[in-house]
């Protein structure tokens, strides 16, 4: 939870957003790109639905921001599990597009595996995986329970045993999320010298929650 406050013309969060295995952003890293007269401009049609923006105040817009991220993080924690698993799934599919070989990270291993087996393929989707259904992830489809999509983390877990998942989430390091009018951005890296994501970025709708715009790297 945020609340707003107007410094020299711009807009200062000060609180929190948890965004799940993205990050849980504290205070400055909580931030909004426009200040208070561009707000009055570019928001006008918004804001005029709920005050007179001619004669309001900033701190009065600046209620209407913290209300308007508070609304956002508590429709994001209703659907937590599909926004986990959205990107989890755009991490994996860079790692995969790329041969990302994380067995070269110890913390990011799990002892008994043999990493080093040439039958040993990472990226190539199990036959098990295959024969449960266990195939639809809509990476790009609404994570706001519209749509039926199997669990990409229950995928890792089950039948990518061999990747240390719980190190990898620990080790993400959250750096920005930004409010924008119909959307939220994010912006993260990994502690492990950014061996799987170094800037990942993504704009999520506040619509329906569905992803818009990855970057990695």
């Amino acid at each position: 939870m945020v609340t707003v406050s107007v410094v020299d013309g711009e807009f200062k969060f000060k609180g929190t957003f948890d965004l799940g295995y993205i990050g849980f952003f504290k205070d400055d890293q909580i931030e909004i790109m426009e200040d208070c007269s561009d707000i009055r401009d570019e928001w006008y049609d918004e804001l005029s639905e709920v005050m007179d923006v001619d004669t309001c105040t900033d701190e009065e817009i600046a209620a209407f921001l913290a209300d308007r991220m508070n609304e956002a993080e508590k429709k994001i924690q209703a659907h937590i599990g599909e926004i986990n698993d959205t990107f989890l799934y755009h991490v994996y599919d860079d790692m995969k597009a790329c041969g990302n070989e994380f067995w070269e990270h110890e913390e990011l291993t799990v002892p008994g595996f043999d990493y080093d087996d040439p039958e040993f393929d990472f990226y190539e989707t199990p036959k098990e995986a295959i024969a449960a259904g266990c195939t639809h992830f809509g990476m790009e489809e609404p994570n706001d329970g519209t749509v039926k999509k199997d669990s990409f983390e229950e995928y890792l877990r089950k039948y990518r045993p061999m990747f240390n998942l719980d190190n990898f989430i620990g080790g993400i390091e959250p750096e920005h999320v930004c409010l924008q009018q119909d959307s939220i951005s994010f912006q993260c890296s990994d502690k492990f010298n950014w061996a799987l994501i170094c800037g990942a970025y993504d704009v999520i709708d506040l619509d329906d929650l569905s992803f818009s715009d990855w970057h990695n790297y």
